[in-house]
């Protein structure tokens, strides 16, 4: 099984300036767990419900927190033609929940260790 058979095709952008009280209404909003950070249309990072809660934990007011303080910045990609193998391979070795699935420089998706587990279940029962 490939990543583009189970990854979410429907990427979520946000502005690099927007706050954690709008990334945590959309998030409800849309079912969404992260979303692709741009400045000027161009990917600078992701946000996750990981990050929501962090800051939620820590007592920060979140409409007071801007979303380029708590992304991640060093964005791990991966190939809609990889197994997903390949893909949770690529997840444990640089301990992240979530690949970007990019072609031709572009973000088609974004596939999560939850897709592929859901995946394999599917595969099994």
């Amino acid at each position: 099984m490939k990543v583009k058979d189970v990854m979410v095709k429907d990427v979520e952008t946000l502005d690099i300036n927007s706050n954690l009280e709008d990334v945590l209404r959309n998030f409800v909003e849309k079912g969404h767990g992260s979303a692709v950070v741009t400045r000027d249309n161009v990917k600078v990072g992701i946000v996750t419900t990981w990050d929501v809660l962090e800051a939620i934990a820590e007592g920060d007011d979140l409409s007071e927190v801007k979303v380029w303080e708590v992304m991640e910045r060093d964005l791990v990609t991966i190939s809609p033609e990889a197994s997903i193998r390949e893909a949770a391979t690529k997840m444990v070795t640089n301990v992240v929940w979530r690949l970007l699935v990019e072609e031709d420089d572009k973000i088609i998706g974004v596939v999560s260790a939850t897709d592929i587990l859901r995946a394999k279940m599917a595969k099994r029962y």
